[in-house]
Formats: structure tokens, sequence, C-alpha cells
């Protein structure tokens, strides 16, 4: 309210005097009252002056940049924090990726290596007199993790694509195999095939 106020004075250093009159400008001053009589009637705290505007840390200390948008740390004490080594006051999860729906944590053990769940399935086995025309050893399997396909006798090509041919397929002859395994693992159906006569194959899939 001070600020009007001194508005109101210094209206009224305005004022002119003739020889019978004085001369008074009101209308500014006018103005001023009916802004103030408004806000006092709203409860409206009218008042000059700055405040302290200062942005502080998580320790209490004023942030003093006046640069708003840059990158500042929130220190934030955790409840379960703990120094490394030492008994892990709740259960603590890290989280590292989910499987489709849900989050999944990954654990350590007292060395600090990560621990890997191993993925287990079922073993199929399947056998195949192959002649020439082309025969099937394992259908497609999109969830196959492991392959081996051995000759035991003959002379056989086989394919992972569904259709063997002796131009294309891989050849096995009488106790040699082939394994896939690791980070390629075909999934397509597994096909064989001999160039005259009969060979005996066996297969393993998981």
């Amino acid at each position: 309210m001070g600020r009007q106020l001194n508005q109101i004075i210094e209206g009224l250093a305005g004022v002119t005097s003739g020889t019978s009159t004085i001369n008074v400008n009101l209308d500014a001053i006018e103005a001023l009252l009916t802004t103030l009589q408004a806000d006092i009637a709203d409860g409206i705290i009218v008042s000059s002056g700055t405040a302290n505007t200062n942005l502080r840390d998580g320790s209490g200390n004023a942030i003093t940049s006046s640069t708003v948008g840059t990158t500042r740390r929130l220190d934030v004490n955790l409840s379960s924090a703990g120094t490394t080594g030492s008994s892990t006051p709740t259960i603590a999860n890290l989280y590292a990726g989910t499987d489709g729906t849900s989050l999944r944590p990954i654990s350590t053990d007292v060395n600090g290596r990560v621990n890997v769940n191993q993925v287990r399935g079922t073993t199929t086995i399947g056998t195949l007199t192959a002649g020439t025309t082309n025969g099937t050893l394992f259908a497609t399997n999109s969830t196959r993790n492991y392959l081996l396909v051995q000759c035991t006798s003959g002379t056989a090509f086989i394919d992972t694509n569904g259709t063997a041919s002796t131009a294309n397929g891989i050849q096995l002859t009488s106790g040699q195999g082939i394994t896939f395994e690791g980070s390629f693992i075909p999934t397509g159906a597994i096909a064989a095939i001999t160039s005259t006569g009969t060979a005996q194959l066996i297969g393993r899939q998981g």
C-alpha cells in the first residue's frame, strides 16, 4: 500500500494556485483510491518490495544461479541406504528388464557377480530314414534352443528351412554330425535327402 500512497502524494505535487482558486488534478488520485478500495474489499494485501526467491538444494543451501532450466542435483536420502558390502536393511531389487508384462529384478552373489538363471527345456529325439525324396526330421519349432543332427549310416544332405537338396544341403556322412547352439538356432523344419539309397539320421532338439 506504501507505493500507492506515495503515488497519491506525488499527485498532490501538481497543485497550483491562482489569485482566488486552488487547482488540483484529482483524476489520477481518484483512480488510485478506487483501486485501493477494491483491493481492501477483496482482502488482498497490497505491498511492494522484493521476496526471497532462491531455490534450495537437499541440504538447504541456496542455489544462486538465476538460470532456470539448467540441470540441478536433487539430494535424496534413501531409507534403505547402506555402504557396499553391508547387510541389506530391506529387500532391494535392481530391475533390469521386463518379461513383457512385469518388471523383473537381477541379483548378485557375495562377490557381486550377476546370477544368471539357465533356461531348461525338454529334449526331443527324432529319427529319419532319408531317401532320394525330401524327408523331415523335425518340424518347424519357434522355441528351439538347441539342435543336434547326426548321420549314423549312409550319406545325407540336410537343410534347416524345410526343403533339402543335394546341391545346397549340408552333407553328413556316417558318423558325422552338426550342432546348433548359442546365439544362432535355426527354427525352421529340419529336412534331409540322399543322392542315392538311404541314410539314417538321428536328432536332438530342446
